[in-house]
């Protein structure tokens, strides 16, 4: 079921829920520049078959939420936090199994530190508790001081090719962001490119705005690392991570599962990504966690 939710500064954010909303709640948080219909429909299905109410939803400056001018209204992770918050609300829960992706992540720890009794369990994929390294890397600014790594140069070198030389026409547009989520994956596993080719073309018939999207990285570079502040974290957490995670290094887990009080720690032999190749184990992960 669609649902179209307010939040505090009259924006509207697009989400969609699984399964009956009398079950335990999970809310899933996709990352920067994603739109919410890149957690798949099956693994959503899934989650909701087991017993569970399942809500994803479209970042602010995604698919079919609004997009806003950031010159005019900057805003950053705390922002971003409240909206999912704002999810929450519009689907009458106080309390849900936080699942957060990459920036997703970010988003599920502030939840997690700022507003525990909102968060049941939380799940943490592929994310970090520090995202200045990406951040300065992929702008080509020194990582040295950084105590976590940078992200691997096979997804730099993408990064770069890619301002060096920016698609222009929809064709290579699309043929780029399928290069990048390639990029994303890792292990020995083939690259789903169909199911993701036809999720990036629904992605682009759901925009409003394409370029809006590129905002989530202002947002970031705007918030403050929480290397510190998990060590708040209260709710019992999963860390899932990819062995061969090419943004986030697996150092990066390994700090959120070293600092997080009482968490577990999955390495999965797969990349940063673990969209449709990795779904069914991850999903299996995330509900044994979850049960009790």
């Amino acid at each position: 079921m669609e649902r179209f939710i307010s939040t505090a500064d009259g924006l509207n954010l697009w989400s969609e829920s699984f399964g009956d909303p009398a079950d335990r709640a999970v809310l899933l948080i996709m990352g920067a520049m994603n739109q919410g219909i890149f957690w798949p429909d099956d693994f959503c299905r899934g989650l909701a078959s087991t017993g569970y109410y399942v809500i994803r939803y479209d970042h602010r400056d995604t698919g079919r939420s609004s997009t806003i001018d950031f010159q005019k209204a900057p805003y950053d992770l705390g922002t971003l936090a409240q909206d999912a918050l704002a999810v929450l609300r519009g689907h009458q829960i106080s309390k849900a199994v936080i699942v957060g992706l990459s920036m997703g992540g970010y988003i599920a720890q502030l939840l997690a530190i700022d507003h525990p009794e909102c968060v049941d369990r939380l799940v943490l994929i592929s994310t970090t508790a520090d995202h200045r390294p990406y951040m300065a890397a992929t702008m080509g600014l020194p990582v040295d001081a950084f105590s976590l790594p940078a992200p691997d140069s096979k997804f730099l070198d993408y990064i770069h090719a890619t301002a060096a030389n920016p698609p222009r026409t929809a064709t290579e547009i699309e043929a780029n962001m399928i290069e990048g989520w390639a990029v994303t994956y890792g292990g020995e596993r083939p690259f789903p490119r169909a199911q993701i080719t036809a999720a990036i073309r629904l992605a682009a018939q759901r925009a409003a705005n394409p370029y809006a999207c590129f905002q989530h990285g202002l947002a970031v570079s705007a918030s403050p690392d929480r290397r510190e502040s998990v060590k708040r974290i209260t709710a019992p957490t999963l860390i899932i991570h990819g062995r061969y995670d090419a943004l986030l290094p697996l150092a990066h887990a390994e700090y959120l599962a070293n600092t997080i009080p009482g968490s577990q720690l999955q390495i999965f032999e797969m990349g940063h990504s673990f969209m449709w190749s990795w779904t069914d184990e991850v999903l299996a992960c995330i509900c044994a966690f979850i049960k009790h």
